[in-house]
């Protein structure tokens, strides 16, 4: 019997040099041929999507491209690879997501093979950094160097990963997106409350180092805070609850309406002890009860700025800030340099679009500190450029209502301007649109891109109001609650520094700005 003919996804999710099938696209894209819908959905397997915005012209010619990091690093050589690819390759647009990871934008079909070479060469993929299967696994960027650890966690995010590119055929048809987080930092930086399975590491009265399992977490429209599982998972067993999880969502979750595709729906479905109980059985063993809930960092204080002693003796590691997320292309490059000149072990990304630059001699890591902030990344940045993220919105996103990238920055500057000596706390994220890629959901200030009309009655960008969002464990964390309140995009500065103003002159009794806002009401 003739052996069947894989279509083209199957032939490029098989196949660990995939060069050949997309040079077969790029000779159709030169003949004039349209790239199939099969061959977008090929793309995304391997982090890339089209370029669309919001007015739905598709443009494919340009993707953006998202880059894999297993462990959330990238040593030095990987380093001046990413360089190199966004000064050539990608127009000089560098974003650091929210979930770790690079995207690159303006990538051209013609490329790809030389981009596919260029990583390989370091070690560096983007399988499996989107589509239908497991997603790059969250986990501490300071694993195996901050001497305050609970557990190297990133060793577990590897082997889990591995496991899950080693069985791809078992695990590149779910129902939709699955992500993992896998926390061993004692500041919980992997934000285990918005996972669809994590596991936050504590040490129990004895010592004993033991993981938290919560469940059925996640953002966008369904927005949920993830529940604990009342189990405790030992570190040796975090790998087969994380497989069986995959595999019960794999064949359990609802492939007949996306928006129900997700962990959470099936736990709620379900209800948290079958889901638990189907674990138990699939891993063929009980897992130790765990009615408590260790001690959980909030939010604000998962970060790691300023110059840090790292667990390796005479080596520091420094978080920096950037805009918003977003580095110039050239930037980079001499950010890449400049790890380069000092012997730097290599960059980290963090879940807040930040970064460190980890195993630097200590009597080098204030001059590297100080080069880098003189281009414009601060170490001991301003309250509002440490946590105010955004997405992409609608110069490449095909849900954009507004534009956030650019705009951001520019809200980032203005704050600081006009709040020189505020310094309290504060996470603000302004999304393009309401699946709120950029966590509005969690913030303590959220804006959500919608049109409103101006004071000539005109439609203009604006933002849904988001107040009081707030990660800290299963039972501390809350959504942000809407407000009822539109404000217009020329005039979010504004609002937001009449906020801390009316904070400063009543703060209502609470002894926090982060307190406040969940409390405020706001005029309509």
């Amino acid at each position: 019997m003739a052996e069947k003919e894989l279509s083209a996804v199957e032939q490029l999710k098989a196949s660990r040099n995939p060069l050949k099938v997309v040079e077969d696209m790029y000779k159709e894209a030169q003949e004039g041929i349209p790239l199939s819908d099969e061959y977008i959905g090929l793309l995304k397997w391997y982090g890339m999507y089209p370029h669309i915005n919001a007015d739905e012209t598709e443009d494919k010619k340009y993707f953006m491209k998202r880059i894999k990091l297993t462990d959330t690093k990238m040593n030095l050589a990987q380093l001046e690879v990413m360089s190199i690819i966004g000064l050539e390759y990608a127009q000089g647009l560098v974003d650091m997501t929210d979930r770790q990871n690079i995207q690159f934008h303006y990538i051209q079909i013609k490329d790809i093979p030389k981009i596919f070479k260029l990583l390989e060469s370091v070690g560096l993929t983007s399988r499996m950094a989107s589509g239908d299967g497991p997603r790059p696994i969250m986990t501490s960027p300071v694993g195996g160097i901050d001497a305050d650890e609970i557990i190297d966690a990133s060793i577990l995010a590897r082997e889990v990963d591995t496991y899950f590119d080693e069985n791809e055929d078992r695990f590149c048809n779910f129902p939709r997106k699955y992500k993992i987080g896998i926390s061993g930092c004692s500041k919980h930086a992997a934000a285990h409350e918005i996972q669809d399975v994590a596991f936050a590491a504590f040490k129990d009265e004895n010592g004993e180092v033991l993981f938290d399992l919560t469940l059925a977490g996640g953002l966008s429209k369904s927005k949920q805070i993830a529940l604990r599982a009342n189990k405790y998972v030992k570190p040796e067993q975090v790998k087969d609850v994380a497989v069986a999880c995959a595999e019960i969502f794999r064949d359990y979750g609802n492939r007949a309406n996306r928006n129900k595709a997700r962990v959470r729906h099936l736990v709620n479905e379900w209800g948290l002890e079958k889901f638990v109980d189907e674990i138990e059985k699939v891993i063929g063993y009980e897992l130790q009860d765990g009615l408590e809930e260790p001690t959980i960092t909030p939010l604000e204080n998962r970060n790691h700025f300023g110059i840090n002693k790292s667990k390796q003796e005479g080596e520091s590691f420094v978080e920096f800030a950037t805009n918003s997320g977003r580095v110039d292309g050239n930037d980079f490059k001499l950010i890449s340099d400049i790890c380069k000149k000092y012997n730097a072990g290599g960059m980290a990304l963090t879940s807040t679009q930040n970064f460190i630059i980890y195993g630097i001699k200590d009597e080098d890591a204030l001059n590297l500190a100080n080069e880098i902030k003189d281009l414009g990344y601060p170490y001991e940045p301003s309250t509002f450029r440490a946590r105010l993220q955004s997405c992409t919105g609608r110069e490449f996103c095909k849900f954009g209502i507004t534009e956030t990238k650019e705009y951001a920055k520019k809200v980032v500057l203005e704050l600081e301007e006009k709040n020189p000596d505020f310094n309290e706390s504060v996470m603000i994220a302004i999304s393009g649109c309401g699946n709120g890629c950029s966590h509005p959901q969690i913030s303590d200030i959220g804006f959500v891109g919608t049109k409103v009309r101006d004071e000539e009655g005109k439609r203009v960008e604006g933002y849904d109001v988001l107040l009081g969002g707030q990660l800290h464990g299963a039972n501390g964390s809350r959504i942000a609650h809407k407000s009822g309140v539109k404000v217009e995009a020329s005039k979010l500065v504004g609002f937001v520094s009449d906020l801390i103003a009316s904070y400063k002159t009543d703060n209502l009794g609470q002894d926090s700005f982060r307190n406040y806002l969940n409390i405020v009401e706001l005029e309509k």
